[in-house]
């Protein structure tokens, strides 16, 4: 551009910025944000949110803090997106206290929460095993209107299933369905996962469900990916050491090449210990938020 003649605007380092904030590249996205400073460019709300993002994409709640002073020095105020990109942060931490506040603030300031908010807020509750009052969010969710979406139950399940409430978790599930919404591949492999991983013995209701939701996935045409499959077997194993209904289950919805891959020894060794892709944050928080900024 420089070359061309061409002087960036705000709009171009906001742009360039919201790609290192995607990344959680916090430096580079400073970096950017002193340019426009330095170079004279307005700022407004939508570089605050893509800093606020950065920050609170790589952990840096402090960092986040001190930006949202610099917005209030600046005159500017906080808009639902920015109330919505803090929640998100302080609920990875699991900080439901910091996440509370925010929540008393929006009001007070007269900012309208949406789903996303409720979402991120209900994650915080659920990380910090506070369940009660992730019920209570729910509650006040239906008293202005807003009904869960596929993220809110998603996020649900897996406060239930971490809670060793499997039954509870099964239950959200059911009220997921009911309420119209089609399970999506998070979202199933979320409560198996979950279930699965808290699990030494099933029986009863939970047995069952867990059966059930297996024959659904089979039915849907869904399949789980070969890492996801190597932990699966992993927790399955000290469930039905021996094998039986549920093992057979879950192999049906494993991925073609499983039983080749299990005989030849490979699944201890070659595939990443960490959890399942399905059950991270950013399967919860992320990807309307995304879209909130680009909205924006």
């Amino acid at each position: 551009m420089y070359i061309a003649g061409i002087t960036p605007n705000e709009h171009t380092y906001t742009i360039i910025m919201r790609g290192y904030a995607a990344t959680g590249d916090i430096a580079k996205a400073f970096e950017y944000f002193t340019k426009i400073k330095e170079g004279g460019l307005k700022l407004d709300v939508y570089i605050y949110e893509t800093l606020l993002r950065a920050c609170c994409k790589s952990g840096r709640m402090q960092s986040a803090l001190a930006v949202t002073r610099e917005m209030s020095s600046q005159k500017i105020s906080r808009n639902t997106f920015v109330y919505n990109i803090l929640i998100d942060g302080w609920a990875r931490r699991g900080d439901v206290w910091e996440a509370a506040d925010l929540m008393k603030q929006m009001k007070e300031d007269g900012v309208p929460p949406n789903i996303h908010t409720y979402t991120s807020y209900i994650n915080a509750c659920c990380k910090a095993g506070d369940m009660q009052r992730a019920q209570t969010v729910i509650d006040e969710m239906a008293d202005v209107g807003l009904k869960p979406n596929l993220k809110t139950y998603t996020t649900l399940i897996k406060g239930w299933a971490r809670a060793s409430l499997p039954d509870r978790a099964l239950k959200c599930f059911e009220e997921m369905k009911l309420a119209g919404l089609k399970p999506d591949e998070a979202a199933y492999h979320c409560l198996v996962t979950s279930l699965l991983s808290r699990a030494t013995v099933m029986e009863g209701s939970t047995y069952t469900g867990i059966l059930s939701v297996c024959r659904e996935m089979f039915e849907n045409d869904l399949t789980v990916d070969m890492r996801t499959a190597v932990h699966w077997s992993k927790w399955l194993h000290k469930i039905e050491m021996t094998g039986g209904a549920l093992t057979e289950a879950l192999q049906r919805i494993f991925p073609p090449d499983w039983n080749s891959f299990e005989v030849l020894g490979e699944v201890s060794d070659s595939v990443s210990t960490g959890d399942s892709d399905y059950s991270s944050d950013s399967d919860f928080s992320d990807g309307d938020e995304n879209q909130d900024a680009d909205d924006n």
